[in-house]
């Protein structure tokens, strides 16, 4: 058993269950591995390419000639090399969980504002965030992430990737709004909207503008 292997069993034996990297997520990243020994030298050098085509680094070498092994050489660089991939690998990690807690963040105020401006249209019906249905608050992390990832985007993209979502989960066009029979009166295109309901578009849009 590897040192890593050793530690991924004591982190679930503590029932560490937070998003983390395993020794599987490393071998997973790495898609070719390629090694060189230096002539006259004991210096082993192992490249790991990674999936998206980066390149990581790791050396070996033997302080008395007489104990160099070229397997284990090997074995020791990529060892090295590897230990580079776990840094880069926990970098990306915590880019994603950070993005996930601005989507998280922008979706709950985007939701909350949304059912302030339906109890003044006389609807109300929406619940707060902690009480919203699980499709109720993706579609509101749906529709953060993609002002994130694209802030040019107005609010027709935002009724699109609404629709297209609703759909996608086999929501149809119904006169009145009956979640349980996936029926819903906004499943039209952004300019066949009444004027009330695009303006929830423009709304959410600016939220995730000035929150992103």
């Amino acid at each position: 058993m590897s040192r890593d292997e050793a530690i991924e069993n004591e982190i679930q034996a503590k029932g560490l269950t937070a998003p983390r990297i395993t020794p599987a997520d490393i071998e997973a990243a790495i898609v070719h591995e390629a090694y060189h020994v230096w002539p006259g030298t004991t210096l082993t050098s192992c490249v790991l390419t990674l999936r998206n085509g980066f390149q990581v680094t790791g050396e070996s070498a033997c302080a008395s000639p007489e104990n160099f092994d070229e397997e284990l050489g090997r074995k020791i660089a990529r060892r090295n090399a590897a230990a580079k991939t776990w840094v880069l690998e926990g970098y990306l990690l915590r880019e994603r969980l950070d993005v996930d807690r601005r989507v998280e963040d922008i979706a709950r105020v985007c939701h909350m504002v949304n059912r302030a401006y339906c109890k003044a249209l006389g609807d109300g019906s929406q619940p707060t965030w902690e009480d919203a249905p699980e499709w109720q608050r993706d579609s509101a992390r749906a529709g953060a992430r993609l002002h994130l990832e694209h802030p040019e985007a107005g609010p027709e993209a935002s009724h699109e990737s609404w629709m297209a979502q609703k759909a996608a989960e086999g929501w149809v066009y119904g006169p009145v709004k009956d979640p349980e029979a996936k029926v819903h009166p906004c499943m039209v295109p952004f300019a066949e909207l009444p004027r009330e309901q695009q303006a929830k578009d423009f709304i959410f849009t600016a939220i995730c503008r000035e929150l992103a």
